[in-house]
């Protein structure tokens, strides 16, 4: 630098470069700005979603270990279920049974009935001078399984396999469905729910005249 010159411009112009050279860097700085902004979001938001996995991947571990610890007693249960379910089937099972039994029996009585009911309308179309084989259409038409059936109702006119049943809960009502499901058939099952009268109408089969109705190995009339 020239001798002589103002020492205060000297100053200033020193003062001057040092500010020019911190606008200089603030600036190149400053344009960094935005991108540390988004770096910065970025890597807040990482730090948001490795903290949110590592929760979730440790509160799955503790659900899958609860899981682990309930299921060691799906063995025992399913044992002890299986044996109430198995005695509840076991249980219909003979309440069936001797409901059949009951058919078969009231299957003698009928046939006894139609034999006494043909005897007697024989002999009264004979004192008429009648062909009795008439009169056989007609009482073959009032035996057979509708009024078997009727008769058994008849000694329990409320009788319904679920009868007393609380069956409101409808995980209660399934299973008894599915046990009765396994002990009579569908079929029966609604012939079961049926009115006496639909059970007559659906059921009925009337023999020909010169047949009297045949008795199953059961005893039932055919």
């Amino acid at each position: 630098m020239l001798k002589g010159l103002d020492p205060h411009i000297e100053e200033q112009l020193r003062r001057a470069e040092e500010a020019e050279s911190e606008v200089n860097r603030l600036g190149s700085l400053a344009a960094e700005a935005p991108r540390l902004r988004i770096e910065l979001a970025r890597s807040q938001r990482r730090n948001e979603r490795n903290g949110n996995s590592q929760t979730a991947r440790e509160q799955a571990r503790r659900e899958i270990a609860a899981a682990k610890e309930r299921q060691a007693d799906v063995p025992l249960t399913l044992e002890t279920v299986s044996k109430l379910v198995y005695s509840l089937y076991s249980l219909l099972k003979d309440v069936d049974a001797h409901r059949k039994e009951a058919l078969r029996l009231m299957g003698i009585v009928d046939r006894m009935d139609y034999e006494e009911a043909l005897e007697a309308g024989e002999d009264e179309q004979k004192e008429m001078g009648r062909d009795p084989k008439g009169i056989e259409y007609l009482i073959a038409s009032r035996h057979g399984q509708p009024r078997i059936k009727q008769m058994v109702d008849d000694l329990d006119p409320d009788f319904n396999f679920l009868r007393n049943c609380d069956l409101d809960e409808p995980l209660r009502r399934d299973v008894a469905n599915f046990i009765m499901a396994h002990v009579v058939s569908p079929e029966r099952a609604n012939q079961e729910r049926a009115t006496a009268s639909a059970a007559v109408s659906q059921d009925r089969s009337i023999p020909q005249p010169s047949q009297a109705p045949a008795i199953s190995p059961n005893g039932s009339p055919e």
